[in-house]
């Protein structure tokens, strides 16, 4: 059995995505809701993100314009972000969470797919599985690429939530959200 293809999918896709936006995301996100509803979110949106890539490889690309994806990753980051900033008192955000635990894992895989769709992962999962002509070894070892990593993200998250006061980690993730919409949408512009 030939394991080239996923071992060698797991460890691009892994390095590609060290240090990517969508890492910051998980980060901010491991502070705000339920750590297993955000792992689960990403692991579905990753596997799904890859199989597009291996199955349709650049459909998406030609009716999706880079462009609007990265408006929409841009306005996303800056959206969470100014909401991280805003929020008010404990009373009010328990009342969000407990309503919005049944929104979490969406609002995550909404997040986290609109963030790498297009994203250079998915890329370089599709020449990938085109030189490998394996698409479900690419796909297993691309997904668990993303998963490993945005797990060390989420771990991050958690220590940080243990150790710092949460009014100063809202603050910071609030903050790093803004830069990166800003950051994105920068890129537009050169």
């Amino acid at each position: 059995m030939n394991l080239l293809p996923f071992i060698t999918s797991f460890f691009i896709i892994s390095a590609a995505e060290l240090g990517d936006k969508t890492q910051l995301l998980i980060l901010g996100l491991a502070t705000k809701y339920n750590p297993i509803k955000v792992i689960a979110a990403v692991s579905l949106a990753s596997g799904t993100l890859m199989a597009i890539a291996v199955v349709f490889g650049g459909i998406v690309n030609q009716f999706i314009p880079d462009v609007y994806l990265q408006i929409i990753a841009g306005l996303l980051f800056i959206g969470f972000g100014v909401w991280t900033l805003y929020e008010k008192g404990k009373e009010e955000e328990e009342i969000l969470l407990d309503r919005g635990n049944k929104n979490e894992f969406l609002i995550v895989f909404s997040a986290f797919f609109i963030a790498e769709l297009g994203d250079k992962t998915q890329i370089a999962t599709l020449a990938l599985s085109a030189q490998y002509g394996a698409p479900f070894k690419v796909w297993l070892g691309a997904t668990l690429g993303m998963i490993f990593i945005n797990a060390l993200a989420l771990i991050v998250g958690i220590y940080l939530k243990k150790f710092i006061p949460e009014e100063k980690i809202k603050v910071f993730g609030g903050i790093i959200f803004v830069v990166f919409g800003v950051l994105t949408l920068m890129q537009l512009l050169f």
